[in-house]
């Protein structure tokens, strides 16, 4: 039987139909699966640690009320995600940001983007540090629209598929708005006079 099954054993579609159709208590299995990853999402969006933590009690209080009207057909990463987006979304209109908080940790995690490539050699590691502040910076002016793609695929390790459902537009778009985004990020960094590969 599924409800027999350990905790890792259990797929997110066979855990979901055991919170909505016999134990609800469980769905505490759903939060700490999804909590590590959708905080890291958020916070990269909204660059505020409490802010990030607020929405993400609000995306599994949501999640949680529409349980019974998700899709198993569906991903269940995507259609949580999406949840997610929605929220920051909103939290980001009623604020009216038009800037953010610069990512943190970027020098960590930026060799990730696919357009940058680093020279070899004695300064290494001076160099990443370097461009990693000139990709903060120029990260920082980023539109929302762009900035958020970037962090669904190269941070949160989304499928142009996923990503699709999660923003809710077709592929083709998606693939379009991710090309921008590294063209506009490039050229940002080429003005900046880094060693940077095409």
């Amino acid at each position: 039987m599924v409800e027999n099954k350990s905790k890792k054993e259990l797929t997110d579609g066979e855990l979901v139909e055991i919170v909505r159709n016999s134990d609800q208590e469980r769905y505490g299995e759903i939060i700490e699966r999804y909590q590590g990853k959708l905080f890291a999402y958020l916070f990269r969006l909204i660059g505020s640690r409490d802010e990030a933590q607020d929405i993400l009690q609000d995306v599994f209080l949501k999640a949680y009320r529409n349980l019974q009207s998700y899709d198993s057909a569906r991903k269940f990463s995507s259609w949580i995600y999406r949840i997610a987006h929605n929220e920051a979304v909103n939290f980001i209109k009623r604020r009216a940001l038009k800037r953010f908080i610069p990512w943190e940790d970027i020098a960590a995690t930026k060799d990730k983007l696919e357009m940058m490539s680093f020279e070899e050699g004695a300064d290494k590691a001076w160099l990443r540090k370097e461009i990693g502040k000139e990709v903060n910076v120029a990260l920082d002016k980023m539109p929302f629209k762009y900035k958020q793609v970037l962090v669904l695929r190269y941070f949160s390790d989304k499928s142009y598929e996923e990503i699709s459902e999660i923003l809710g537009k077709p592929m083709n778009t998606v693939g379009t708005l991710i090309s921008r985004a590294k063209q506009k990020l490039s050229e940002e960094l080429k003005g900046q006079n880094l060693p940077f590969d095409n």
